[in-house]
């Protein structure tokens, strides 16, 4: 009789974790708000008409340009109007990435894509091939958003 008490206690677990799993994702815990991708879109479109600084890229940037340019040539075609942008307010997110917009099948609003340096260094930091690789993956996952993959189609293909 324990067996199957035990057994009711771990369904009883699994069924308390999986409702609040679905209460956090049902109530939009890790959505931007509207007025952030207004301050966001605002931000990249005043930054991107600026001449470009006179300054060396930092080490993180220079891994997001590696990953874009490690992208197969139809990728990297689709990103050329797209401005992607570094920040450092993933922790609010919870998130290594975001990718703005309507995907590339429709045209009604500006896209972005979003890379979020604090979380994945300080997730991947410690190991510098390992954070190469995952801002890689994250500039690969955000771009299979704005091709109009889900989330679980975007996980499904391995990003």
């Amino acid at each position: 009789m324990e067996l199957l008490d035990l057994t009711l206690l771990l369904m009883a677990i699994a069924t308390v974790v999986l409702l609040a799993a679905w209460g956090v994702v049902a109530l939009g815990a890790n959505e931007m708000s509207e007025e952030e991708y207004r301050r966001l879109a605002e931000r990249s479109e005043a930054l991107a008409a600026m001449p470009t600084a006179e300054r060396e890229s930092s080490e993180f940037e220079d891994h997001v340009k590696a990953a874009i340019d490690g992208l197969p040539d139809d990728l990297a075609g689709v990103l050329d109007e797209i401005p992607i942008v570094i920040s450092t307010r993933g922790h609010e997110y919870r998130a290594y990435g975001h990718y703005i917009g309507d995907t590339v099948a429709r045209d009604d609003f500006h896209d972005r894509i979003v890379i979020y340096q604090d979380t994945l260094e300080r997730d991947f930091g410690h190991d510098p091939e390992l954070l190469r690789a995952e801002v890689a993956q994250t500039v690969r996952h955000e771009v299979a958003h704005h091709l109009g993959w889900d989330e679980d189609g975007v996980r499904g293909l391995g990003l």
